[in-house]
């Protein structure tokens, strides 16, 4: 060991070890890690490197800034929102170089870096946690007329700097990252397709490459973790992917939202790009799984892989067959099951505003609502949706009242028309949302609503926002509604199940 970790926290802090350089001066990043998780971080990491590096590596940790990061932190949900535990993953990796001696580290959140000339430095680049949105690429509908021009420079010498025979590791929503931009998604291997499952939830990893050297940490070991558990779709496959880690479905909780046929729940992978390589895992949403021994250990490894001192064979694999009865959503009547909107009135207006894509319903914004040919009265509903950019939306249940999608502080699930009519604070507090469940603008959410008599419950992402309020509509049978507000929206996945009436 080079410093003792509280020692190296501190070095970290000053900047006098010269670990940390470019856009972010490292005391910005300390008040969302903290001393005690630095400590940890640092404690876990592997004293030695699993190979000797063939010459002295630099790395480029680009992450996010202490300024998006305070803005999201003040603003809650009304802004764009970066993950909590980037700094966790920025500072975990530089302390995997420090304390390893594998690599060095530089961290910058500046995306102007991003040009052959200062990439040419790096051997590798982490992309630690970082939303590249409004960074290397923007969202089309959002996209000013010079925008091109910044970001298609810097989308090529990302590309160019890993084919060209360089590393590039990705670390859990780098694989959503930048969702219409295809070659990236091609590199990554996987487009982020929604939450299998949640960090609430405990979930059992198996190893599916034991004697792999990247899967050398867990000794061919299961383990558990607390993290958010992506599923993804195309380009993922096994067949052009060495997959290292996956879910073991068989011993996972019960999910509504983990409904890939084939149980295949990648967590980490590589694969070679040019003459490059690329690791990614799709860990680290919460800052505990950075003080993860084994999970730090797998981290180096991936990124002494990605540099070239770690050899290791990348071999693609078979995809799974389907599981019999494996889908979660038996019972239920699809709404939209990914292939079209026969259950949904479609004006010739609204048919080119609301299309489907790649087993997506995407909305420009810019037609009427969307509603069901046929109306419902209690039932149960599920509807996966995802912003693009920040934007309003919302699900109407029981006639036109919404359940709102947005990015407002108290967020989504509230009932606008019931709390402002509200006269008393205990009155409205039955329709604002008990805590803010949204997910980081372009990551899927999943409404879960109740509406039975007249009371209404809403699960997002898993947790109840909305608790058997009372529903100001009437009872009688309505269409359900996607509704218009101007943005952009997407939803994917929308099942309902009707409930018999009567009761509570």
């Amino acid at each position: 060991m080079k410093t003792p970790a509280t020692a190296f926290a501190l070095i970290w802090l000053t900047g006098a070890a010269g670990l940390l350089r470019g856009a972010n001066a490292p005391q910005d990043l300390l008040p969302f890690i903290g001393d005690e998780a630095m400590t940890k971080i640092f404690a876990a990491a592997p004293q030695q490197a699993s190979a000797s590096p063939l010459k002295q590596r630099k790395v480029l940790i680009f992450t996010e800034s202490a300024r998006d990061l305070e803005t999201a932190r003040k603003n809650a949900g009304q802004k764009y929102v970066p993950h909590v535990s980037a700094p966790h993953a920025a500072f975990a990796i530089a302390a995997l170089g420090d304390k390893s001696g594998a690599f060095s580290a530089t961290i910058s959140a500046d995306p102007a870096v991003f040009t052959a000339e200062r990439l040419a430095d790096f051997d590798a680049i982490v992309l630690a946690n970082v939303y590249l949105e409004k960074k290397l690429y923007q969202v089309p509908t959002d996209m000013k007329p010079d925008a091109r021009s910044i970001y298609e420079p810097r989308q090529k010498a990302l590309l160019d700097f890993v084919s060209s025979g360089r590393g590039l590791v990705a670390l859990h929503n780098a694989a959503c990252t930048a969702l219409g931009w295809p070659e990236y998604q091609k590199m990554i291997g996987a487009t982020h397709h929604g939450h299998a499952w949640w960090s609430h939830q405990t979930v059992t990893i198996k190893i599916d490459d034991p004697q792999h050297p990247l899967t050398a940490a867990f000794r061919g070991q299961p383990f558990t973790v607390n993290d958010d558990i992506y599923m993804f779709t195309a380009p993922y496959s096994r067949e052009s992917l060495h997959v290292l880690l996956s879910v073991d479905t068989e011993k996972a909780p019960a999910s509504m939202t983990a409904e890939r046929a084939d149980g295949d729940y990648a967590i980490s992978w590589i694969r070679t790009w040019g003459k490059g390589r690329v690791f990614y895992t799709a860990l680290g949403h919460e800052p505990a799984t950075f003080q993860m021994p084994a999970f730090l250990r797998h981290l180096l490894d991936g990124i002494q892989f990605a540099l070239g001192d770690l050899a290791a064979e990348v071999k693609p694999g078979k995809p799974l067959p389907e599981k019999q009865g494996f889908t979660t959503m038996a019972g239920w009547t699809p709404l939209f099951d990914g292939t079209d909107l026969s259950a949904w009135r479609v004006s010739d207006v609204q048919k080119q505003h609301w299309v489907v894509e790649d087993g997506i319903i995407r909305y420009t914004g810019r037609a009427p609502t969307l509603t069901t040919k046929d109306a419902f009265r209690d039932y149960m509903l599920r509807v996966d949706w995802r912003l693009p950019r920040v934007s309003d939306s919302g699900v109407f249940v029981r006639g036109s009242k919404q359940l709102n999608i947005w990015c407002w502080d108290f967020g989504s699930g509230e009932m606008w028309e019931h709390r402002g009519a509200a006269k008393t604070p205990e009155e409205k507090a039955q329709y604002t949302p008990k805590s803010r469940e949204d997910r980081a603008v372009g990551e899927w959410n999943t409404f879960l609503v109740t509406v039975k008599n007249d009371r209404v419950t809403v699960e997002l992402n898993g947790r109840q926002v909305i608790s058997n309020a009372v529903l100001r509509d009437s009872l009688k049978e309505s269409p359900i509604g996607l509704q218009q507000h101007g943005d952009p929206v997407e939803f994917k996945s929308i099942y309902i199940k009707p409930l018999p009436p009567g009761g509570q």
